[in-house]
């Protein structure tokens, strides 16, 4: 089953560009070899929240993290990696499983992963159990299709957590939801677009508002794509 590595994180007291300089060209290229990794993408929030950063890796699948050269590279660690995660503020890592079927991105086929919309709307929910089938087919029968309505979109994915865990100094703090859903974007989404709030106002979509326990939503804009070429 496709999967979702998602992390974010905050530097704490690791300058700004020696965080962003180990990620960009030690820790994230380390995964690009790694077999089961088939996109990696580094983004920033645009929001002015916190975690400021995130990075995205789809995977084949969740046992790619439990694969030995997954395994390998906390084994194999260098100084400067040691050294940095003795000291950052979050690294919040969670593992996903892909919801299926996918509804068809605005360019068919034609999407690349390797090259992922310039801007991310991260939403996070938790719903009443006994509201859970109703509401996953309320997402993707009427809420997904009416949000590729919206100008600007681009691709929409959803997914549920199969995992998690955090450490450094900033680590505690609030628990992952347990579904979570990726919206990317040509340009920041249009929040008070027609089509935004019709998305968000059909009788159903009301009425599954109120099973919705909890809610997070996040805005990012893409720093860097990885490629193995």
């Amino acid at each position: 089953m496709p999967a979702l590595l998602f992390v974010f994180s905050e530097p704490g007291s690791i300058p700004e560009e020696e965080f962003n300089d180990w990620l960009d060209n030690e820790h994230v290229p380390l995964r690009v070899a790694v077999p089961g990794f088939y996109s990696w993408s580094r983004w920033v929030a645009v929001d002015g929240e916190r975690p400021t950063y995130a990075g995205i890796y789809d995977l084949t699948s969740p046992d790619v993290l439990t694969s030995a050269p997954y395994i390998n590279l906390a084994r194999t660690r260098t100084e400067r990696e040691e050294t940095n995660l003795a000291h950052i503020g979050l690294l919040d890592r969670r593992t996903y499983e892909l919801l299926e079927p996918v509804y068809p991105p605005k360019n068919g086929d034609e999407y690349d992963p390797l090259k992922p919309g310039p801007y991310a709307s991260v939403i996070e929910v938790d719903v009443k159990p006994e509201d859970e089938d109703e509401f996953n087919r309320w997402y993707d029968e009427e809420h997904i299709p009416m949000v590729a309505k919206v100008p600007g979109w681009l691709r929409s994915r959803r997914f549920v957590l199969l995992q998690s865990g955090a450490i450094g100094t900033d680590a505690a703090g609030a628990k992952p939801m347990k579904y979570l859903a990726i919206h990317e974007w040509e340009s920041p989404p249009e929040y008070e677009s027609a089509e935004m709030k019709a998305a968000i106002t059909t009788e159903w979509a009301k009425k599954m508002m109120g099973s919705v326990v909890s809610f997070r939503r996040r805005r990012l804009r893409l720093m860097r794509a990885w490629d193995r070429t």
